[in-house]
């Protein structure tokens, strides 16, 4: 058996308001007919399993309007009567061609057009989108983990060809008969590497601390439970957007590290390309995440989870100014903490109120900003766990390579990627918006 989320129709994708299934209640309590269609559902037709379970959003008859009225459904595409599969009316209308991610279906699915497709229902009715986020927000974190793994994969990739691949001669070097050098020995390919080393790395540090938070809010009590699932949801949609949009990035510089051979099939960096731009887009595109974290996580608990972030950073950076590598890296992130808690509390005043449409209309790139951000605090700890095991004298020559790597990554994002704040800040702490203020008509 497989499952799938049956959430998007054809005129309701990011916005969830507008889904039109239908349920109606049958004679027997807690079993519905269920009415509609859904779109892009992964996985949701193939015969590697005798049956697929889909766990679908509708509106039972007569529920309010908006997301208040959406339940969810458990919907076998062959239910259970007599001991024995019998077809649900699941049937599939079409399977869509995809530019990546080929190993699996995203179908088009079509329920109860024959009247005879029955739903059971989940819980309450009307409360389908709290039991879905449950489970959303657990697939938002694995989202993020695929997007890294991808571009791990690529960055490998990349590392591999341009320690083999001979080019070029130092600009320094008139000498045309002088053999080529490895084109890792350039700096423009170094500075590749160390963007997507410092992409793949951060992003999978950053979701092994929102596991640590996770686990830390299941199994602990009191006050630790509470701040770690504060710190969770407040995380969450950094932990899914920028290894997502970044780690799009991150392979383009793989394949542009490997040049044309990049673009070709014979290498495996242009089918990560193609696999990994999804990301971006499924559960939850980045800009609704952008405006999650501006419009419900910043305020979340009456701001309480922003500022347990706030301490989480300033308790890193307080421990690495006390090693002499790390104090300039750790002074930065302060003074870039401190810019971000100041546009939020202006972004906040001048939009909450007075005009919240305006707040939000460059939520994705305070989202790009936030995880400019929350990486760099995931650099300066592994940066300050590094310079600690450098501390050892008895570390082997392996081991210090893996540790002078970590420094010099550190070094990277804030030389490169943290100081990219600064024209974020200069955009969004500019509430003249142009893209509020022109008419559809002048995009021509």
């Amino acid at each position: 058996m497989a499952s799938t989320m049956a959430l998007t129709e054809p005129q309701a994708g990011s916005s969830l308001t507008d889904v039109v299934s239908t349920a109606e209640p049958t004679n027997t309590e807690g079993v519905y007919k269920i009415l509609g269609q859904k779109i892009y559902i992964s996985g949701g037709e193939h015969d590697a399993v005798d049956n697929v379970v889909h766990l679908l959003l509708a509106r039972i008859k007569g529920a309010p309007a908006g997301t208040k009225g959406i339940s969810l459904f458990v919907v076998p595409k062959y239910r259970i009567e007599n001991q024995s599969l019998t077809p649900n009316d699941v049937t599939c209308a079409g399977m869509y061609g995809k530019m990546g991610q080929k190993g699996y279906v995203a179908a088009h699915l079509m329920y109860g057009e024959k009247g005879d497709c029955l739903g059971y229902l989940v819980g309450e009715a009307n409360r389908g989108l709290t039991y879905m986020f449950q489970m959303m927000n657990e697939a938002r974190i694995g989202t993020g983990l695929v997007a890294a793994s991808a571009a791990s994969a690529a960055y490998y990739a990349s590392l591999k060809y341009a320690n083999e691949r001979p080019q070029g001669r130092h600009p320094s070097n008139k000498d045309p008969l002088s053999p080529p050098l490895l084109i890792i020995e350039h700096a423009d390919v170094r500075r590749m590497l160390l963007f997507q080393k410092a992409i793949t790395e951060g992003s999978i540090a950053l979701l092994l601390q929102c596991s640590y938070y996770a686990d830390l809010a299941l199994h602990s009590d009191g006050e630790e439970k509470e701040n770690a699932h504060l710190l969770l949801e407040l995380l969450t949609p950094i932990a899914k957007s920028y290894p997502s949009e970044m780690g799009i990035a991150s392979v383009s510089a793989a394949i542009q590290t490997l040049g044309g051979a990049g673009y070709c099939d014979d290498f495996p960096v242009e089918q990560i390309y193609r696999d990994i731009r999804v990301n971006a887009i499924y559960e939850g595109t980045t800009a609704i995440h952008g405006i999650d974290l501006l419009g419900r996580k910043v305020t979340l608990a009456q701001g309480k989870a922003v500022k347990l972030f706030g301490q989480e950073i300033i308790s890193t950076a307080t421990e690495a100014i006390k090693h002499q590598p790390l104090a300039v890296y750790a002074q930065k992130l302060g003074e870039v903490l401190q810019r971000l808690q100041s546009l939020t509390n202006d972004i906040l005043s001048n939009g909450k109120v007075t005009d919240p449409e305006n707040m939000l209309a460059d939520a994705t790139l305070y989202l790009e900003y936030f995880g400019l951000v929350t990486i760099g605090w995931i650099w300066l700890k592994q940066g300050l766990t590094a310079q600690k095991a450098l501390s050892n004298p008895d570390l082997s020559a392996d081991e210090k390579i893996f540790y002078d790597s970590k420094m010099a990554t550190v070094r990277y994002y804030f030389d490169y990627e943290l100081v990219k704040t600064k024209s974020l800040h200069q955009q969004l702490a500019n509430f003249d918006k142009i893209t509020r203020q022109i008419s559809s008509d002048i995009l021509v």
